[in-house]
Parts: structure tokens; sequence; C-alpha cells
């Protein structure tokens, strides 16, 4: 096996593409990051959309997502539910798509979450009835995603009329805080809440109540030494409104106050972000993609690193690694470019060297918006 694995880090070096930047400080290894291209393996009538990827014990990966079936799925509506489909990264290939949970009456959408050490799969979701949210729910998975459980609510994951919050919901991220042995999910309005396994999500904390930003989807990640940073989309969608970053040092409880990053390049805007941290390279890296503040053909989905402690107090200093250009700017017999890219990247780590990222494309095709998922890989080396 360890020997198969060396050949295929060969063979991918081989056709990967190289990016002319780096990654590194002083007294550490400089790191290249390798990609390989961006393959479709989700397509048809169907709208597949943002998820996120959850590494198994076997070394597979399973992707959840939203999935609304037929040429009529669309952006919003109220057929979509929750799927699955898992990712075999020694055969680089993918298993038949299934279902996971399907309300049968509302749009289950906004599905992000996260694994903890066990191996319990955490999913985070919103029913929505196409004009407002019905509940903010929560099921989890202990046997890799075969079974689950019923949607669970607690007084962090719930409704504003029922817990007198905003709402931990839509987009976010789960990650492990081995500082106070709990699990993290961050999520849109602003705050965090905690857990010690994933059943259960009481604990939380503001984030910030700061209005010169119209702060939207968040990715966080622990960094080590009590830290955790986050990264949010301004929804001020112009030229000049990157992602912000704010910044806690005493593990959630307090923040520091949003300030503009150097993501994506040129002060254009970005979309939904994703964090990890890579704690044997003491490495943070960023994912997003840019929208509306450039051509629909020129969006592209960006990978960013930096040591935290290059970062932390100086959000402009994250390195950019790699820019992929859209996939349909290049590929219009897939269909017309007539929107702009949707992006919503999900990242996992295949093993020490080597991650998997899944993004969304997407057009309008009979006048709803069709949606197919692609994938790819980067080593970094």
């Amino acid at each position: 096996m360890k020997n198969f694995i060396l050949i295929l880090l060969g063979l991918l070096f081989l056709s990967f593409s190289c990016t002319t930047n780096s990654w590194g400080q002083a007294g550490k290894d400089e790191y290249t990051f390798y990609t390989s291209p961006s393959k479709q393996f989700l397509a048809g009538n169907d709208h597949v959309s943002e998820g996120f990827l959850a590494p198994l014990n076997d070394g597979k990966i399973l992707l959840l997502f939203r999935l609304d079936p037929g040429i009529e799925g669309d952006h919003v509506g109220t057929n979509a539910y929750i799927a699955k489909i898992t990712y075999d990264p020694e055969k680089d290939s993918w298993s038949k798509v299934e279902t996971v949970y399907n309300s049968h009456q509302y749009d289950d959408r906004n599905i992000h979450g996260g694994v903890t050490k066990e191996g319990r799969i955490v999913a985070f979701f919103r029913r929505f009835d196409g004009n407002q949210t019905e509940g903010r729910y929560f099921i989890y998975s202990d046997d890799n995603g075969i079974s689950w459980t019923e949607p669970q609510q607690s007084q962090a994951w719930t409704d504003p009329e029922l817990s007198n919050l905003e709402g931990i919901w839509s987009t976010g991220q789960m990650f492990y805080n081995p500082d106070i042995n709990q699990y993290a999910m961050v999520g849109c309005r602003r705050f965090i809440t905690f857990s010690q396994d994933g059943s259960s999500w009481e604990s939380y904390n503001q984030i910030t109540d700061n209005e010169d930003f119209k702060l939207t989807e968040v990715a966080g990640a622990w960094c080590g030494d009590n830290r955790i940073v986050a990264l949010i989309r301004d929804d001020k969608r112009s030229h000049g409104h990157p992602l912000v970053q704010v910044e806690s040092y005493d593990n959630g409880k307090t923040w520091s106050e949003p300030v503009a990053t150097n993501i994506p390049p040129n002060l254009h805007w970005g979309a939904a972000p994703q964090l990890i941290y890579d704690q044997n390279r003491d490495m943070l890296i960023a994912l997003t993609s840019d929208r509306y503040s450039r051509p629909d053909e020129q969006n592209s989905l960006f990978i960013y690193s930096a040591s935290p402690n290059d970062i932390m107090g100086s959000p402009e200093g994250w390195k950019l690694q790699h820019e992929l250009r859209r996939p349909w700017a290049g590929l219009k017999q897939e269909g017309p470019l007539n929107q702009n890219f949707y992006g919503y990247p999900t990242i996992a780590q295949i093993s020490e060297q080597e991650y998997l990222v899944v993004f969304t494309e997407r057009a309008v095709l009979e006048g709803t918006e069709h949606a197919n998922l692609y994938y790819f890989r980067f080593i970094i080396q």
C-alpha cells in the first residue's frame, strides 16, 4: 500500500500544474502547491451544490450536499434534500448518490458540518419554505454516514423566536479545538457554538456585533496556542470588499474587530470561504472564489496559505498559492456562461501531503439555475 501511494504521488507530480508561489517563513522549509486539473463528477439535470467533505476511517471521503432534482431544480426551491456521495482517493472515483435526509416539504439547504475524532459526522442545515426559514437543525451519524439521527435542535442552533439569538446557521465550518477539547461550529449571524462530542450544541459566544460590514458566510479554524481565526464574507457585493478576518486568543470567548484581508486578490469581492489548519506544517489554508466585481468569465477559485503568526494581527499577510479559472469559462459546450461562478469550495485532507477540494459551477438553463459539482486534488511539497 505504501509503495502504491508513493507511485501515485509521483504520477500526480508529473501531471499536476505547479504554482509559482510558495509558502514559508524564516527558519522553516518552503512549500510548493501542485494542483490537478478540475474534473466534473456530478452533472445532469439536477441542481447539485454546496456541502462539506467528511473524511472516513477507511480512508474514503464522504461529501454531503444539497440536491434539487430535475431540470426544474433551482438555487432555491421546496424539493431539495440532503444527499451523499463517497470518494475513493486510491481509485480516484465516486460512488452513486444516496439520500441522507428529505423533509419532503421544505428546501433542506445550507448543508455544512464536520467529523469528530471518533468518526461522528455532524451535518447542520436549515429548512426553507421558499419565503422564510422554517427551522434550523443538525443531524449526525456514528456509522460512516450509513444511518442518521432525526433532525436535532439546540439552544444555539435554532430559531431566533425561540432562543432570542440571531441564529447560528447557513454556511459555516466545524473544527476541533484541542486546547479546550471541544468542537466548534462557526456560522452566519456572527456566533460560534461549542460541543464536547457533536451531539449537543448549547454553548455559544457572539463573534462580533460590528455593523461596518455586512457579514454572512464564515469559516474558522483553531491554529494553536488558544487561537482561532475566522474569515467572513462581506456581502457588500462590489469591488473593494474582500473577505474580512476576526481573531480570538482565548478559544473563542472574545474576538477582535473585523478587518479586511487580501483575499481575493486586487480587492475583488469574495464568496463563501473555507479554512483548514495543517498542524504538522503550522499552515492555514484558505479557499474562496470571486463574484460580482469582475466579468463572469474571469471568476476564479483561489488557494491561499499562511503561518498563523504571519496573519494574526496582520490580515493582509495571506499568500496566494493558486488561481483556478472557473471550468465553464473554457468549456462552453457544457452550457452557456450566463451566470457568475457559484464556487463554495469544501476541503478535506487525503493524506499528510494531499488534499481534496470540491466546488460548484452553474448556469441558467430553461429558466432555472443549473449546477454541477467538480473536484481537484492538490499536493503540498
